[in-house]
């Protein structure tokens, strides 16, 4: 189902009846109708969503036994207000919406996370040639403490720069494709974006200071959320969750469903030139993870740069911030290598 776009918190109890979709029958176990329905809200508008998308668009939430609504919203902040709200039960982000919510006092648990290194790269407006040339100009955003954001800040500490020391402002200016436009406008002079960007971004002359990727970031990118009541109360919703994004993820690596998943990225981020879906499809190939166990190492890289701007988060016990039981046991009960072994999955 389409995502639908949600300026400000969210309204109206979004998982009343009305407003979830049921994507495709035909599940297997009946249960009480509470626990088959979530809404599963995400901000980011690029490649590596792909997870949520295809378990969506490819029936595979049904195949659990779930009617799930996803939902595009404006920003971190916007997801974890409609979160707190119960207006969302799942987020569908990375993990400086985990700690900036902990530090908050919302205890949200991060319960899988399908990045674990950045895989951005920082692109800069045509004649720039060094870092330094970045010294007193504009980097823009998606949202303020977002994956983004910290793919930005932490591309340019790994450029040798510091946006305080060096006078760099940070703006906030939407998702990947209005970030592209504004560098075209000359609105900014720098940021982060995936691939399937950054590409038409070269090739137009706008140089590529780092590719992010090869620098093997720790990083906790998109992942599961959900507040600790929510994984407390309903741990069968969790699980089924979790099941049909581990399926989603081995139906990717699946090379015959190649054309089934750019045809899914092509739809969902609208592009109208088929190559970009077949871009962003190579992009995340090898990037999203088949066992996607949060790292510690990349929280940590989140926090200490999160911290500068709010303390609390500095005091924040990383290892707390975390949840992998469900996913522990259904990968050690064989569930994810029989996804694999089935399918033929790369």
């Amino acid at each position: 189902m389409k995502g639908r776009a949600v300026g400000g918190r969210l309204r109206g109890g979004l998982v009343a009846m009305g407003l979830v979709a049921l994507l495709v029958p035909g599940a297997s176990v009946v249960r009480a109708a509470e626990e088959l329905r979530a809404a599963i809200g995400h901000a980011a508008m690029q490649p590596r969503v792909a997870p949520l998308w295809v378990a969506a668009d490819r029936g595979l939430f049904a195949q659990e036994g779930l009617r799930v609504a996803i939902v595009l919203v404006q920003g971190a902040p916007t997801l974890l207000a409609s979160m707190t709200a119960r207006e969302l039960q799942f987020g569908y982000t990375g993990g400086s919406a985990v700690l900036s919510a902990a530090a908050g006092g919302v205890p949200v648990k991060m319960l899988a996370a399908f990045t674990s290194r950045l895989s951005f790269h920082i692109v800069a407006r045509p004649g720039t040639t060094r870092p330094e040339d970045l010294r007193g100009k504009r980097a823009g955003v998606q949202s303020i403490g977002g994956p983004q954001s910290m793919g930005v800040l932490l591309g340019l500490e790994h450029l040798g720069l510091d946006p305080v020391r060096d006078r760099i402002h940070i703006q906030v200016i939407g998702a990947q494709p209005q970030l592209v436009q504004a560098l075209q406008l000359g609105a900014i002079d720098v940021t982060a974006v995936d691939g399937m960007f950054s590409r038409r971004l070269k090739a137009q002359g706008y140089p590529i200071l780092a590719e992010l990727p090869k620098a093997n970031i720790p990083f906790v990118g998109e992942g599961v959320i959900a507040l600790k009541a929510t994984v407390e109360q309903a741990p069968q919703l969790v699980e089924r969750v979790l099941r049909a994004l581990l399926r989603a993820t081995a139906y990717i690596y699946q090379p015959g469903h190649r054309e089934a998943v750019v045809q899914v990225l092509a739809r969902r981020l609208r592009l109208e030139d088929p190559r970009q879906a077949e871009e962003g499809y190579q992009d995340i190939l090898g990037v999203i993870e088949r066992k996607p166990y949060p790292s510690p190492d990349g929280l940590r890289n989140i926090q200490r740069l999160l911290a500068r701007q709010n303390p609390k988060v500095a005091g924040l016990p990383v290892e707390e911030m975390v949840d992998p039981r469900l996913l522990r046991k259904l990968d050690e009960g064989g569930f994810i290598d029989a996804l694999y072994s089935a399918t033929g999955a790369r």
